[in-house]
C-alpha cells in the first residue's frame, strides 16, 4: 500500500522553495518569567545542591577562601576571587544559561578546571531564598557592584524578558571580602525557603569537600595568591549542632586513612635523631628512633596513607577520593608555613614510584633487625598518599656551625623559591622522610604475616585412608550386619576413588610441569644472557649518538633515537620476567595483598596491554591464600592475556578486575567485553583446550596460544586451595573468570 505525504510536509528543497515564495512574518520566542521558578526547582532540585552551586562559584572565580554563614533568616557567601566587573554582570549574571564558561575548561587566573558551565547556577539563590543582594569588586577596581533581586517580584512581572534586577555603583572599601581582599564576590540570600537540618548539611558536605584545600588541616599555611590548590571553605553558623556535621563531612575523606606516619628531627645527647611513630586505623602505634646525620637540626612530618578501593567511609566516593588525591597526593614541603610548589603529587621526590617501577623489595635505610621479607610490597604509591613536611631554612641557617655554615651545607631555598637546594642537608631530609614511609611499609607487611598462619600437611591422605580402613574391618568383624559400619565402607570406597583420580591429575600435571620447568629454566637463562647483550647494546647507541652529534648528522640521530625507543619496548616487555628473576618471587611463600598483586601484574604486562582499558574494584585488605607472588603473577598473567586476546575486535577494550569478601569467602574477578567463552567453559581449563572467535587477521595479533595457560591457572589454584570457573558476567562484561577461597579470620 502507498502513502501519500500530507502537503504540509515538505521535502528540504520544498521547504526552502516555500520559504523564498512566500512572504512571511517574524514571531519572537518568549519565556514566562516563572521559568526562573522551574529551572531553579528542576536544575537545582535540593537545597544543599543549590548552596553547593554558590561555592562553587566561588571556586571558579580563582578565591582562595569561601565563607558560608547560615542562620535561621539569613545565608551569607562570601568569596575572594576576581568578582565581576558592571559589564560581566550584564552580560552574564543576568543572561540565564549563558555558555561563557563553556568556551574555557579552565578558571581566568589560577587555571583551575571549572565546576559549572550550564550558567544556571545564579537560580540557586531563587531556590534558595524570596530575595538576594549581591555586591561584587573586580581585581583591580576602586568601585563595587551592589545588585538587588525580588525573585518573587520578578516572578510576578509575567515575562522573563520584564523581570529586573536593581543594582549601582559604589566606592568600594574592601573590608567585606574574605581576608580583607580588595575584591571578590558575597551574596546573600533573605528570607529563606527552607530550614536546615544535621543531614542537609552533612549533604551540602558530600558535595563540595572534594574543593577544600587539605593543606590547612595540617598547620597554619602562608597564602599563596598563584597557588591554584589553595581553597578553603569555612562554615559558621548559629544553628546548634550542624556546624560539627559539616566539619566532619569536609574532613571525611582525609579521616579514611589506614594509618598516619608522625616523624621529627631532633636533638638528643649532643647528636641529631629522627624520631618515628607509625599509628594505624586499629588505634595500635609504633615507635622508633633513628640516627641522623648532623647536617639536619630540625624538621617535623605527618603522612597519611589511604586504600582508594572498595566502600569508603562517610558516604565518599571512591571515584572521587582519587581524583582528589591526583591533585592534593604526595608529600609537600612547607618552609615556615610557605608552600613550596616544586613539591608535591606530580613530583615523585620520594622516588615512591620509582621504587615500585623496579618492584623494590628491601629498604636501603632501614637497619638489619628492622628487615622483613618483601617489605617494600606495602609500600604506598603517589596516589594514596597525603603528608606535609615543615622546615625552617632561616632557622637552619642560624644553628649551622663551622665548615658546614662556611660550605653551605644546611638546609636552604633556591632563589626561585620553589624548592630546596639539592645538598647534602635535603639528602638527608629526604633518606628521613623517605625512612618513615619505608618503616610503616615494613610494619604493615610484618602485621600481615602475624594474622595468617600456613597449616601444612603432616601426613599423606593415603595414610590416613589405611589407618580407618582398618578400624573399620575391626568393626565389621566384631558386628557383622551393622548397616552404619556397612555405610561407613562404602563411603571409603568412594573417597578411594576420588584419591585415585587425584593421583591421575597429579600425573597429568607432571607430564605437563616437566617440559615447562626445562622451556622455564631455558627461558631465564636467555633472560639472562639478553640483559647483558642489551646493556651492549646501550652502550654502542649512546656511542652512535655522539658521533651524530659531532659530526652533525641528523639521519643518524634520527634512526639512533628510533633504536632507543626499540630498545626501551623491549627492556618493557622483559617486565613479564621480572617475578621469576627474583629467588624471593620465586621461593617466599606468604600471604599477598590482592589489589597490590593485580597492578603489579598489569603494571608488568603493560607493553602487551595495548589500547585495552584496565578497571579495578578492589575489597580492601583482602589477602590471596599464602603462596609466592610468581604462583599468583602467573595466574593473573594467564588470565589477562586471555582476555585482552578476547577483545582484538572490540571497539574500546575493557578489562575489569575487582574482588570482595562474602560469607567468608574471597572472590577474584577478571571481566571483559570481549567475544565471549561460549558453550562449555569448564573445557577451556583442560590441556591443550583452545576456542577463539575473533577473525583470523586479528587472532594473529594475539599473545599466547598453547592451549595451556588455563591448565596452569587451575593447577597453581588448586595446590593453594582456591577454585576457578567461569561465571555468568554481569550486563557489561561478556566474560567474568572466578577465582575464590575460603577467608581464615
Amino acid at each position: 500500500m502507498t502513502s501519500v505525504a500530507s502537503p504540509a510536509v515538505q521535502s528540504q528543497d520544498g521547504y526552502d522553495e516555500q520559504l523564498a515564495a512566500a512572504k512571511n512574518k517574524t514571531a519572537l520566542f518568549k519565556a514566562d518569567s516563572a521559568l526562573l521558578r522551574e529551572l531553579g526547582e528542576r536544575l537545582v532540585g535540593k537545597p544543599y545542591i543549590a548552596l553547593a552551586e554558590l561555592i562553587k562559584n566561588a571556586y571558579d572565580a580563582d578565591a582562595s577562601r569561601c565563607i558560608v554563614e547560615l542562620s535561621e533568616t539569613e545565608i551569607r557567601v562570601s568569596d575572594d576571587g576576581h568578582g565581576m566587573a558592571e559589564k560581566e554582570f550584564l552580560d552574564y549574571w543576568m543572561t540565564i544559561g549563558t555558555r561563557h564558561k563553556q568556551h574555557s575548561d579552565h578558571s581566568r587566573g589560577l587555571g583551575r578546571r571549572v565546576t559549572g558551565s550550564k550558567g544556571v547556577g545564579r537560580l540557586s539563590a531563587q531556590f534558595l531564598a524570596h530575595r538576594m543582594q549581591l555586591l561584587s569588586t573586580a581585581a583591580n577596581s576602586k568601585t563595587r557592584l551592589h545588585a538587588f533581586v525580588d525573585w518573587e517580584s520578578a516572578i510576578d512581572t509575567g515575562s522573563l524578558t520584564e523581570a529586573e534586577a536593581l543594582y549601582r555603583i559604589e566606592a568600594s572599601d574592601g573590608q567585606i571580602y574574605p581576608r580583607r581582599s580588595p575584591h571578590g564576590t558575597v551574596v546573600v540570600l533573605h528570607d529563606l525557603k527552607q530550614t536546615w537540618d544535621e543531614e542537609e548539611i552533612r549533604e551540602l558536605g558530600r558535595q563540595i569537600w572534594m574543593l577544600n584545600s587539605p593543606i590547612y588541616l595540617f598547620g597554619t599555611s602562608r597564602r599563596q595568591r598563584n597557588d591554584a590548590n589553595d581553597f578553603r571553605i569555612v562554615f559558621k553558623t548559629d544553628l546548634p549542632g550542624i556546624d560539627e556535621a559539616f566539619e566532619t563531612q569536609l574532613t571525611q575523606a582525609l579521616e579514611n586513612y589506614q594509618a598516619i606516619i608522625r616523624g621529627k628531627i631532633d636533638r638528643q645527647e649532643g647528636r641529631t635523631v629522627s624520631l618515628i611513630t607509625v599509628e594505624f586505623d586499629d588505634g595500635k602505634t609504633h615507635s622508633e628512633k633513628f640516627d641522623c646525620p648532623n647536617y639536619l637540626r630540625e624538621a617535623d612530618w605527618e603522612i597519611r596513607i589511604y586504600n582508594l578501593a572498595g566502600r569508603q567511609a562517610g558516604g565518599v566516593s571512591v571515584v572521587d577520593m582519587r581524583e582528589y588525591f591526583e591533585r592534593y597526593g604526595g608529600v609537600t614541603v612547607f618552609d615556615k608555613g610557605f608552600r613550596l610548589p616544586y613539591y608535591g603529587a606530580e613530583n615523585d621526590w620520594l622516588e615512591l614510584e620509582y621504587d615500585h617501577s623496579h618492584r623494590r623489595n628491601r629498604s636501603k635505610l632501614l637497619p638489619d633487625h628492622l628487615h622483613v621479607a618483601r617489605a617494600l610490597n606495602d609500600l604506598p604509591t603517589q596516589g594514596r598518599i597525603f603528608g606535609v613536611v615543615n622546615v625552617n631554612t632561616s632557622r637552619e641557617n642560624r644553628l649551622a656551625e663551622g665548615r658546614r655554615k662556611d660550605s653551605g651545607e644546611f638546609l636552604k631555598i633556591q632563589v626561585s623559591r620553589d624548592r630546596l637546594v639539592a645538598n647534602k642537608a635535603f639528602s638527608a631530609l629526604k633518606d628521613s622522610v623517605r625512612q618513615s614511609i619505608d618503616y610503616y611499609a615494613t610494619l604493615k607487611r610484618r602485621r600481615v604475616a602475624e594474622t595468617i598462619e600456613i597449616v601444612r600437611p603432616s601426613e599423606r591422605p593415603e595414610s590416613k585412608l589405611r589407618r580407618m580402613r582398618r578400624l573399620v574391618d575391626d568393626a565389621i568383624a566384631s558386628y557383622p550386619n551393622d548397616e552404619n559400619i556397612a555405610a561407613i565402607e562404602s563411603e571409603l570406597d568412594d573417597v578411594d576413588a576420588s584419591l585415585e583420580k587425584v593421583r591421575e591429575t597429579d600425573e597429568a600435571s607432571r607430564v605437563i610441569l616437566g617440559p615447562l620447568a626445562s622451556a622455564g629454566m631455558a627461558a631465564l637463562a636467555i633472560e639472562h644472557e639478553t640483559r647483558k647483550e642489551m646493556q651492549s647494546v646501550r652502550s654502542k647507541l649512546r656511542k652512535l649518538k655522539k658521533i651524530a652529534k659531532e659530526h652533525d648528522i641528523p639521519d643518524l640521530s634520527a634512526t639512533t633515537n628510533e633504536l632507543v625507543a626499540w630498545v626501551d619496548r623491549l627492556e618493557a616487555t622483559r617486565n613479564i620476567f621480572l617475578p621469576l628473576m627474583d629467588a624471593e618471587d620465586r621461593e617466599q611463600i606468604e600471604p599477598l595483598e590482592c589489589e597490590s598483586v593485580a597492578r603489579a601484574v598489569v603494571h608488568n604486562l603493560k607493553p602487551l596491554l595495548g589500547n585495552v582499558t584496565i578497571e579495578f574494584q578492589m575489597h580492601r585488605g583482602l589477602y590471596f591464600p599464602a603462596a609466592a607472588f610468581s604462583e599468583w603473577s602467573a595466574v593473573l598473567q594467564n588470565v589477562l592475556l586471555n582476555a585482552v586476546n578476547a577483545t582484538l575486535d572490540s571497539d574500546e577494550p575493557k578489562i575489569e578486575i575487582s574482588s570482595t569478601v562474602h560469607n567468608r569467602y574471597g572472590y577474584l574477578w577478571v571481566s571483559d567485553n570481549g567475544v565471549g567463552i561460549g558453550e562449555n567453559p569448564d573445557d577451556m581449563f583442560k590441556p591443550f583446550a583452545r576456542k577463539s572467535k575473533i577473525s583470523q587477521e586479528r587472532r594473529e595479533l594475539g599473545m599466547g596460544g598453547t592451549g595451556l595457560g588455563l591448565t596452569i591457572v587451575e593447577m597453581i589454584a588448586d595446590s593453594r586451595n582456591c577454585s576457578v570457573a567461569f561465571v555468568d558476567p554481569e550486563e557489561a562484561w561478556s566474560t567474568t573468570f572466578e577465582l575464590s577461597w575460603r577467608v581464615e579470620r
